[in-house]
């Protein structure tokens, strides 16, 4: 294999290359004047912002999920039947409160309960909802996003590393 130098007119010939696919209508990657710019900036700075951004929330969240319980009222939830009218189908059942104070309360469940199925819930006052037991919170997508951030983050200070040892020698 030899190495050549280049002419200053090859390598005029090679920057204009892009200029020439641009003006046919062949749009060639990173071809467009700016396109090295844009995508560092994207690289360098954008994505790790929101990358940062990313890891914050997730751990955020779930430091405020881990070990907090639903509030409420706890008690059981006995399913009744679904009734459909037109296509759309309700689904409730009663609730009972384990003081007593709340009895045959009618509330909306889960639509993957069956009917006459009793179930532990939590019900909140403030909705007409109730909550099935332990209430558990499914950390996913918080793990996924922090997971995912890190590892961009950690293929960006490989990099660089890499151009500053690059530097030094």
């Amino acid at each position: 294999m030899t190495t050549e130098q280049s002419t200053p007119e090859q390598s005029h010939e090679r920057r204009s290359a892009s200029y020439l696919a641009e003006a046919s209508g062949d749009l060639v990657a990173m071809s467009f004047p700016g396109a090295r710019r844009v995508a560092g900036w994207l690289f360098w700075v954008v994505f790790p912002a929101l990358c940062l951004a990313a890891l914050v929330l997730a751990v955020l969240n779930v430091a405020h999920h881990v070990g907090s319980k639903p509030d409420g009222i706890r008690g059981s939830f006995v399913v009744a039947a679904r009734s459909c009218s037109q296509g759309i189908c309700s689904f409730g059942g009663s609730f009972t409160s384990d003081d007593g104070r709340l009895k045959n309360l009618p509330l909306l469940g889960d639509p993957r309960w069956h009917s006459t199925e009793v179930h532990r819930v939590v019900f909140d006052p403030k909705s007409v909802e109730v909550t099935a037991l332990p209430g558990h919170w499914d950390p996913t997508g918080s793990v996924i996003a922090g997971v995912g951030a890190a590892t961009y983050l950690g293929v960006v200070g490989y990099f660089v590393r890499g151009t500053r040892r690059g530097r030094r020698d």
